[in-house]
């Protein structure tokens, strides 16, 4: 079964937002996020999947989902075009850095923007055609 664009995006902000605490699953969505954000820094197992309930599971074949699908941009430029920030790419360096994730910067090179937790309310209206903000630049 397919999901809408909307599906999809709403289950990034699911995951996003559980990644804001400090639970099991929250770290396995937060490496989750960070693998799909940058692989060859945050490499992601698998096998962590299977401490998420069926909801976030859910969730997460959707974002990988549309992650696979090369004409969307990356996970952080369809956070950024979704809620018209640019900053998502620095909220994730500041996820991998309170994780204490390997590859993740230093304290001393994290950017200065996009520290601090973010809930997302929601995806902000109008969103009839997701995919056609998000896709308007294509991965290389």
């Amino acid at each position: 079964m397919l999901s809408t664009d909307r599906t999809r995006l709403e289950a990034l902000i699911a995951l996003w937002n559980v990644a804001q605490n400090d639970t099991g699953q929250s770290g396995v969505c937060a490496r989750l996020l960070l693998g799909l954000y940058n692989g060859r820094r945050f490499p992601f197992d698998l096998t962590e999947l299977r401490r998420l309930d069926s909801a976030l599971l859910r969730a997460a074949f959707d974002v990988l989902a549309m992650d696979a699908n090369l004409n969307w941009p990356e996970v952080h430029e369809v956070l950024n075009r979704a809620f018209g920030r640019r900053d998502f790419g620095h909220r994730l360096e500041h996820m991998a850095h309170s994780w204490r994730l390997k590859g993740a910067c230093t304290r001393a090179n994290l950017p200065t923007e996009g520290a601090g937790q973010m809930l997302l309310k929601g995806l902000p209206e109008p969103v009839a055609a997701p995919a056609q903000a998000a896709m308007q630049a294509v991965r290389p």
